[in-house]
């Protein structure tokens, strides 16, 4: 879900992020959700060797994403679909270095490539972890979203 707060700029400077996603279904992950399972796994140890895969609680859209940024902010947020060529060039004109400018050109290739996204909890729930939600991560970040930090 931080990878969002990237996006912090231009929600302050147009109330809209722009990315190369439309329709397809995303469940980000909290990070914090993520160093609680580690923190846990890391003190209780017992899962050598298995597959502990996370994801967020919902599968949302872009539209989903920025209607819960436009909840907590109060505000109405747009997504805006842009080319994946364009998103290069947006992340080069703020300053982004070239290589991860491309790392995240290809993460959004590795993305459209997997358009439906699925909801996994079981980690979350062999660690006792609460998952958290999109609103519940953006509501606390609001600060960052309204440029007011």
């Amino acid at each position: 879900m931080q990878v969002y707060l990237r996006e912090a700029p231009t929600v302050v400077a147009r109330d809209a992020i722009y990315l190369s996603f439309e329709n397809i279904r995303l469940s980000p992950v909290d990070i914090e959700d993520i160093a609680k399972v580690a923190y846990r796994l890391l003190t209780c140890g017992g899962h050598e060797g298995e597959n502990l895969d996370m994801t967020g609680p919902e599968a949302l859209t872009m539209s989903d994403i920025v209607a819960r940024i436009s909840q907590a902010i109060g505000r109405t947020v747009s997504a805006v679909k842009v080319t994946p060529e364009e998103r290069l060039r947006m992340l080069l004109a703020n300053g982004i270095s070239a290589d991860f400018a491309d790392a995240l050109n290809e993460q959004v290739a590795e993305r459209l490539k997997r358009p439906e996204s699925r909801v996994h909890l079981k980690t979350h729930e062999t660690f006792g972890v609460a998952p958290t939600t999109f609103l519940n991560f953006a509501q606390p970040h609001e600060t960052v979203f309204r440029g007011s930090r």
